[in-house]
């Protein structure tokens, strides 16, 4: 019975320790055929209930988008943004990484650090 207390407490606290939310700040570059990688800059917020997540993203100085069909399952991060856009993140301690994916199919390479 100690065992299997600990195994939960255990459990519980690395549950605890995924949860997403917060404010991420990021940087990386637009995929261009012509210039290579474009720096830009994004703000992600999320809101992390379960493996929902939810919440807005803000690239360089455009408008503030929402996100909608968040989800999280282990390590990776799924959402629709705005209009048609997508998003694949792996997190990895303090950072998220992976690519947002606009409604035209502009593809961003983005590196996000928590806040």
């Amino acid at each position: 019975m100690k065992k299997l207390a600990i195994v939960a407490l255990t459990f519980a606290a690395s549950l605890a320790a995924s949860d997403l939310s917060g404010i991420w700040n990021g940087k990386g570059g637009f995929e261009d055929a012509k210039y290579g990688a474009v720096p830009s800059t994004a703000q992600l917020t999320l809101v992390q209930a379960g493996s929902t997540v939810s919440g807005t993203l803000k690239i360089g100085n455009g408008p503030v988008i929402h996100i909608s069909n968040g989800s999280v399952s282990g390590s990776q991060i799924t959402f629709a943004a705005g209009g048609g856009g997508t998003a694949a993140l792996t997190a990895n301690g303090s950072q998220l990484s992976g690519k947002l994916t606009s409604s035209t199919g502009k593809i961003l390479d983005v590196v996000f650090s928590k806040q």
